[in-house]
C-alpha cells in the first residue's frame, strides 16, 4: 500500500499535497525538498521581529525559561558572584588601579551580556589576561586612561561588528590561541611573585620585571611570603574537594558540600585572611604584610570617560590619548573577543555569531566605561565554574551582577582588610590552568608546522609582549594560507583509456592568479617529459573559482604545449592538446578560444579527443582502426596511403 496517496492530513491543503508528489523522485519515492522564496514574502513586522530576535538574544530563550533552568542558574549565578569579587580585586591591582575599579568592572557587563549574549556560559568581568595587557599602555599614567581604553575598545569592537569583520579571527588557529594563553600565564604568574615577596614596582615586560625583581629581591618581605604561600595552599587542597566529590562514595549531601566548597575557595580564602586582618589591627598598630587600599564604598558616578585630562605635569587631550595608548585601542579588543570565541568553541554546539559576539562585547565596554570599567571578556576560569554548576542560560550573569553590586555598595570598605599576597594567590592558582604544555607535545608528534607557529608565538609573547606575539603568530597564519593558496596541491601522472596514453592534471582547489605558474610550470614539465606527444587532461571538479589572470594563464599554458622544429619529429612542429575536464560552465566563458584548448565533460568525450589526436599523430594505424575511427564519427581521407 502506497502510503503517500492517502488523504490530505488535517489542515493540509490539495494542491500543496500534488505539488509534492510530484516532486518526488521517480526512483527513490521520497520526496524531494523544495526551497522557496517564502521568506521574500514575509510582513514587515516579521522582519523586524527577526532583526530584534537576533540582536536581542533574550527573547530565543526567555520563553522557554522555567523553574529549573532559574534554579541552576541562581545557585551557578550567586557562586560566580561571589569568585568573580576577589577575582576583580586582584585583576585591578594587576592593571595598576584601586581595587573598586576591579568591581565597577564586574557588574555594568553582566546586567548588558543578559540582554545581548549568545554564548551561555560566558560572564563577563575583568580577567588576568586583559589586565595584563592593559597595564602596558597605561602603566605610568592617569587613572582616567584606563577608563579611556575600556571606552575605545568598546568603540572599535562595534566598529569591527557594524563592517562584518568578525572573518578576520578565523586567521587565528587554536595553536596560536593555546600558546597564546599559556604565554600569558606565565606572564601574569612572573607579574605577580613580587606581590608574594612584598616588593613594589611596575615596569611593563617580562625582561625589564624580572631586572627589577633580581635587583630588589633583598626588599622581601616574610610576611607576604607566608601569606601567599599558606593562601596557595589553601587554594590547592580546597580545588582538591571537587575530584574527592567527584570520585567518592559518599551521600549526596557530602558531595555537594565539597563541590561548593570548592567553587567558593577564593570567597573563603578572603574571608578567612581579611578576619585575620581585622582580628590583628585590633591588637596592633599593623599586620606583617600589605594590604589592599583605597577600597571607598558606594557606587560609581554614572558619567563619560574624560576627553581631556589636566595633570600638573601635562594635559593631554584626546589625540593625545590615543597616541599614548597606540595600539592598545587594537590589542585590548582582538584578546577580549578572543576570550569569547574560544569559550564558545568549548560549548556543546562550539559555533559563535563573531559579529554578533563583537558588538555585544563592544556594548560591555561602551557602557562599562561610563561606571569607571577597565576592559572586560569572559573568562575560562568562569566558564570552567559555570558549567560544574550546571547553568542553563545567560541569567546567571544577572544573579552575579547583583552579588557584585551589593559588595560594592555595602563591603568596599571591608575590602581593605584583604592582604594584597591572598589576591596574588588567587591570581596564580586560577591563570595556572591556561598553561597547556599538553597540546605542543602531540604537535611535535603529529604536525611540526603547527608545532613551530606554537613555539613562535609563546616566545615572542613570553620575550616581548603578547600584543606582538599575537601580531606575528596572526602573520605567520595569513602567510601560511597565502602559500597553500598559491601553491596548491597539484597531482600530476600519466593515465590511459583503450591503450592511448595521456597526463592527467588534478589541482586541489580554486585556481586563482597566485597558482596559475605553479600550474603551468608542472603541466609543461610533465609534458615536456613527454616530448609533447600526449595529451594533458586537466580535471577540474574540484575547482570552485577562476579569476581573469588565471583563465589567460590556461590560453598561455595551450600556446606553451607547443614544439617547434622537433628533432624527432623531423623538423616539423609538435603540438600537444590540453582538455579541460568537467570545468564549471560559468568559468569557460573567461577563457578564450584556442586551437588547441578544449573543454569537455564525459570520459567518453575524453576518449573521443584521444583516439583523434591518435589518428592525427600517427600513434593509431588508420586501416587497422578504420572502424572504431568511423563509429566515433571522424572523417577518414585515405589518400595518399599505399
Amino acid at each position: 500500500m502506497d502510503l503517500n496517496t492517502g488523504p490530505p492530513r488535517a489542515g493540509e491543503k490539495v494542491g500543496e499535497r500534488a505539488q509534492m508528489l510530484q516532486g518526488q523522485d521517480a526512483t527513490t519515492k521520497h520526496p524531494r525538498i523544495v526551497f522557496t522564496a517564502k521568506a521574500r514574502n514575509q510582513s514587515v513586522g516579521d522582519k523586524a521581529k527577526r532583526c530584534l530576535r537576533n540582536k536581542l538574544r533574550i527573547l530565543n530563550w526567555i520563553g522557554r525559561y522555567n523553574v529549573e533552568w532559574g534554579i541552576n542558574d541562581a545557585i551557578a549565578g550567586i557562586t560566580l558572584g561571589l569568585t568573580i569579587i576577589p577575582e576583580s580585586i586582584a585583576c585591578a591591582l594587576l592593571a595598576g588601579l584601586p581595587a573598586r575599579y576591579g568591581l565597577c568592572s564586574a557588574f555594568v557587563g553582566p546586567l548588558i551580556y543578559l540582554f545581548f549574549g549568545s554564548i551561555d556560559k560566558v560572564i563577563i568581568g575583568p580577567t588576568s589576561l586583559v589586565a595584563l595587557v592593559s597595564v602596558q599602555f597605561t602603566v605610568g599614567k592617569p587613572i582616567e586612561f584606563a577608563f579611556m581604553l575600556t571606552f575605545l575598545s568598546g568603540v572599535v569592537q562595534l566598529i569591527m561588528s557594524s563592517l562584518r569583520m568578525g572573518f578576520i579571527f578565523e586567521f587565528i588557529s587554536m595553536p596560536v590561541i593555546k600558546a597564546f594563553s599559556s604565554a600569558t600565564a606565565i606572564l601574569v604568574i612572573e607579574s605577580q611573585i613580587k606581590v608574594l615577596l612584598g616588593i613594589k614596582y611596575l615596569v611593563a615586560g617580562l625582561v625589564e620585571s624580572v631586572k627589577t625583581l633580581f635587583l630588589r629581591y633583598g626588599e622581601a618581605n616574610t610576611g607576604d611570603l607566608v601569606m601567599g604561600i599558606c593562601a596557595i595552599a589553601f587554594l590547592v587542597l580546597f580545588e582538591l574537594l571537587e575530584k574527592v566529590a567527584d570520585r567518592g562514595k559518599g551521600n549526596r549531601i557530602w558531595k555537594v558540600t565539597c563541590r561548593y566548597l570548592s567553587f567558593s575557595r577564593t570567597t573563603l580564602i578572603v574571608v578567612i585572611t581579611a578576619i585575620v586582618s581585622y582580628v590583628w589591627l585590633q591588637s596592633e598598630p599593623q599586620v606583617p604584610y600589605a594590604l589592599s587600599r583605597n577600597a571607598l564604598s558606594g557606587l560609581p558616578n554614572i558619567t563619560l570617560p574624560v576627553f581631556t585630562i589636566e595633570t600638573p605635569e601635562k594635559t593631554y587631550s584626546f589625540w593625545d590619548m590615543i597616541a599614548e595608548m597606540n595600539v592598545g585601542i587594537i590589542v585590548i579588543p582582538i584578546i577580549g573577543i578572543l576570550t569569547n570565541l574560544s569559550i564558545g568553541k568549548l560549548t556543546p554546539k562550539g559555533m559563535v555569531d563573531t559579529n554578533h559576539e563583537l558588538m555585544t562585547l563592544g556594548l560591555c565596554n561602551v557602557f562599562g566605561s561610563c561606571f569607571q570599567s577597565m576592559p572586560t571578556s569572559g573568562a575560562f576560569t568562569r566558564y570552567a565554574i559555570s558549567t560544574a554548576c550546571g547553568l542553563k542560560s545567560p541569567m546567571a550573569n544577572l544573579y552575579s551582577g547583583i552579588i557584585v553590586l551589593l559588595a560594592l555598595v555595602f563591603l568596599s570598605p571591608y575590602f581593605n582588610y584583604i592582604p594584597e599576597a591572598t589576591l596574588a594567590a588567587i591570581l596564580i592558582c586560577s591563570i595556572f590552568t591556561l598553561l597547556d604544555f599538553k597540546l605542543p607535545l602531540r604537535l611535535w608528534r603529529e604536525s611540526k608546522r603547527d608545532f613551530g607557529v606554537w613555539v613562535i608565538c609563546f616566545f615572542v609573547s613570553v620575550l616581548c609582549g603578547v600584543e606582538v606575539g599575537l601580531f606575528v603568530s596572526l602573520i605567520i597564519n595569513v602567510a601560511h594560507l597565502l602559500y597553500l593558496w598559491a601553491r596548491p596541491e597539484i597531482s600530476v601522472k600519466i593515465q590511459e583509456v583503450d591503450d592511448m596514453q595521456y597526463i592527467c592534471v588534478t589541482p586541489g582547489n580554486g585556481i586563482y592568479f597566485p597558482a596559475i605558474n605553479h600550474l603551468r610550470a608542472k603541466v609543461l614539465k610533465a609534458a615536456m617529459q613527454a616530448e609533447f606527444q600526449i595529451p594533458v587532461v586537466i580535471d577540474c571538479h574540484k575547482v570552485t573559482g577562476l579569476d581573469f589572470t588565471a583563465a589567460q594563464g590556461f590560453v598561455k599554458l595551450a600556446g606553451g604545449l607547443k614544439c617547434e622544429d622537433d628533432e624527432q619529429s623531423g623538423g616539423r612542429s609538435t603540438e600537444a592538446l590540453l582538455v579541460l575536464y568537467r570545468l564549471d560552465v560559468s568559468l569557460q566563458k573567461l577563457i578564450d578560444n584556442v586551437d588547441n584548448l578544449v573543454f569537455c565533460e564525459s570520459p567518453d568525450k575524453i576518449r573521443e579527443f584521444l583516439t583523434q589526436e591518435s589518428l592525427r599523430n600517427g600513434f593509431i594505424n588508420l586501416k587497422e582502426h578504420i572502424r572504431a575511427s568511423i563509429d566515433l564519427g571522424y572523417k577518414i581521407d585515405m589518400e595518399g596511403e599505399s
